[in-house]
């Protein structure tokens, strides 16, 4: 089949989004469909293998990471000359919500499929000044994906609470994990002595993870602080880390900066534990990773985490917020070789079964599905309320402007702009 990508997040940028949307990618190529991936622009963006159309972009205030794309009518052009059988909107927001809204405008009535991958609702409220806007963005985000033939989420948590909040036609895109690369068998003893800043007999403690505020890093440092022999790998990069390096000051904790595929794997086997904090986790790649790794997790029973491991079994999850329970948890586990290896096993048999091929297939599915919707049906939902567009229109606007005032207030405080001419 054709299959149209709108990305709202894609290369170069890292997380669990992008690593899924790169698996999806390789194993619809695999099946012989023929892909094609919109996305906003950023320095090599491009895939090498997939045919990629890019907008011009600005990078979000808060995470610069993030890049918001704008849409213009080349989108129309390309996927018109495409013809594809099915869009796929792969984590819409600010992006994809305006993609939406160009297709709707030019009447462009094609099976639509969106997927569910972050609780923009909720993870706003990490930051103070955005708590308000919870609200309007589970209104916001519900009235686009109920536009949707199909919606996809990565867990039956998530399915039962999207459902629960409204949205509609919601099905599963099962979790996967490659167990090649996460394995066991990737244990390094030069990679345990740089994870351990040259401590390797020191047990060690590993968490994997994007540094921003709604990843709850800073949990873990209120977690170790009961066990000073313990030392603490942190693995990932983002707008937070200049703050939580601030933060651990004074721990044995290692800051590595991204990983990635073989070192990654390996910070993974090399370590005796995941200790992870994160709440807002629809799915949570990195616990499944670790799973696979053998290595036993201690992480919160909040978003998704829970559907992948059974407490008790394949891991140990302590209640959100809880720094007595995990720490509590977290001594039963250093001070029992067994204990770990036990749940590390039970972790990796129980994701061994979670291959990425099965995983595309049951998305090829959920094209077929929305492909066979009636086309009175999907005309009835196509088009977004005009109060949700014009709403990301506003933020969009907002976004952009505050980007624009920041590059302005950077150039005027640069030393070169301050200093007189020399003519």
């Amino acid at each position: 089949m054709r299959v149209a990508i709108i990305a709202e997040v894609f290369l170069p940028k890292i997380d669990g989004v992008v690593m899924r949307t790169m698996r999806l990618l390789e194993h619809l190529s695999e099946a012989g469909d023929e892909v094609v991936v919109f996305c906003p622009h950023a320095e090599d963006c491009q895939h090498p293998s997939i045919r990629t159309v890019s907008f011009p972009s600005f990078p979000c205030v808060a995470y610069p990471e993030y890049r918001i794309g704008v849409p213009s009518e080349r989108l129309i052009e390309v996927i018109r000359e495409f013809a594809p059988d099915v869009i796929h909107f792969l984590n819409p927001f600010a992006f994809g919500f305006r993609c939406h809204d160009v297709l709707a405008r030019h009447r462009i009535s094609i099976p639509t499929v969106f997927s569910f991958h972050t609780l923009y609702g909720e993870f706003v409220k990490q930051y103070p000044v955005l708590r308000k806007l919870s609200r309007p963005l589970w209104h916001l985000t519900r009235s686009y994906h109920n536009c949707a033939d199909v919606n996809l989420t990565v867990s039956s948590i998530l399915r039962a609470e999207l459902e629960q909040r409204g949205f509609e036609r919601v099905r599963t895109w099962p979790p996967a994990v490659d167990t090649q690369l996460f394995q066991p068998k990737r244990q390094s003893e030069s990679m345990r002595y740089r994870l351990t800043s040259g401590e390797p007999d020191t047990p060690l403690l590993l968490t994997v993870s994007r540094l921003a505020v709604e990843k709850n890093v800073d949990f873990l440092a209120k977690v170790i602080e009961r066990f000073p022999g313990a030392r603490l790998a942190i693995v990932g990069d983002g707008p937070d880390r200049a703050r939580l390096e601030r933060r651990f000051a004074g721990s044995k904790t290692t800051f590595t900066g991204y990983l990635r595929g073989q070192e990654l794997a390996q910070a993974y086997a090399s370590a005796d534990l995941f200790l992870y904090g994160s709440e807002t986790e629809t799915m949570g790649n990195v616990v499944m990773e670790a799973m696979a790794s053998g290595l036993p997790v201690l992480a919160p029973a909040a978003g998704g985490i829970p559907s992948l491991m059974q407490d008790g079994e394949s891991g140990v999850l302590y209640c959100p917020g809880d720094v007595d329970a995990a720490q509590t948890s977290l001594a039963k586990l250093l001070g029992s070789v067994e204990l770990r290896r036990s749940l590390g096993s039970r972790a990796r048999s129980h994701v061994e079964r979670c291959g990425w091929r099965a995983s595309t297939e049951e998305v090829r599915r959920r094209y077929q599905e929305a492909m066979e919707t009636l086309d009175a049906a999907r005309e009835q939902r196509r088009v977004a309320s005009r109060c949700s567009s014009l709403a990301v229109s506003s933020l969009v606007f907002a976004f952009r402007s505050a980007s624009w005032l920041q590059r302005s207030w950077r150039s005027s405080s640069s030393p070169l702009a301050t200093q007189p001419s020399q003519a």
